[in-house]
């Protein structure tokens, strides 16, 4: 396993040494600052997609990042081999971790489209004639929470920025696709079109909620970066 705190303090030393900051550096890589001092931390490493640039960056090489040190000739072909085992050591546990995020989201999604089926029909008489009732409140929170969840697993992306970024694109959208589906099955179910005013109204609460989370979504991005 690679050494987090030395890779993020020599991080740090060469980013010093090259007199940036960590807001300049993060600049140039297309990150967030957070990003730049949670690594510096040893709270976590540069994706693989990042390392050619961040290097170019801080004039430094791959093999010199991953060790967490300037190497001479003598060890650099031993280290080389070493990084590479452990990058390899390394994916293999992220590969791990996204199919287990991507069991996860999918039966998120399975388990939102039972539950949309379940509350919204099957009881066309009595004093409520359409459950599609049941989508107010609690459910409709349910159902969103789970498509949002569903879209952050499926992305597979791990830092607090990445997820509030999916989070923003995906929770109007899903907020809609279930009020479509609830004015689906009252358009399907309901028996006296008198009703159909006020279902209508319960299925215009989902992009309510939807909108909510957006924007609570993108206050928070904004006071993490």
């Amino acid at each position: 396993m690679m050494d987090q705190n030395k890779i993020g303090a020599f991080i740090s030393e060469t980013r010093k040494a090259s007199g940036m900051t960590q807001k300049e550096l993060a600049e140039k890589v297309g990150i967030s600052d957070k990003t730049i001092s949670k690594w510096e931390c040893g709270n976590g490493l540069p994706e693989i997609t990042i390392l050619r640039p961040l290097c170019e960056i801080l004039n430094i090489n791959v093999n010199e990042l991953l060790s967490g040190e300037h190497l001479s000739e003598t060890v650099y072909s031993l280290k080389a081999e070493e990084n590479i085992m452990a990058l390899m050591k390394e994916n293999e546990i992220t590969q791990k971790g996204n199919k287990i995020q991507y069991i996860i989201g999918t039966v998120l999604i399975v388990f939102a489209f039972a539950f949309m089926l379940l509350f919204s029909g099957g009881n066309t008489g009595g004093e409520n004639p359409a459950l599609i009732t049941y989508f107010l409140d609690f459910p409709t929170a349910i159902l969103i929470f789970l498509f949002c969840g569903a879209g952050i697993l499926l992305s597979g992306k791990k830092t607090t920025g990445d997820i509030l970024g999916i989070l923003q694109r995906i929770c109007i959208p899903s907020s809609l696709f279930i009020a479509l589906f609830g004015f689906v099955i009252v358009l399907a179910t309901l028996p006296d079109m008198s009703l159909l005013g006020p279902n209508l109204a319960v299925c215009i609460l989902s992009p309510i909620y939807g909108l909510a989370v957006y924007i609570v979504t993108v206050v928070v991005r904004a006071h993490c970066k």
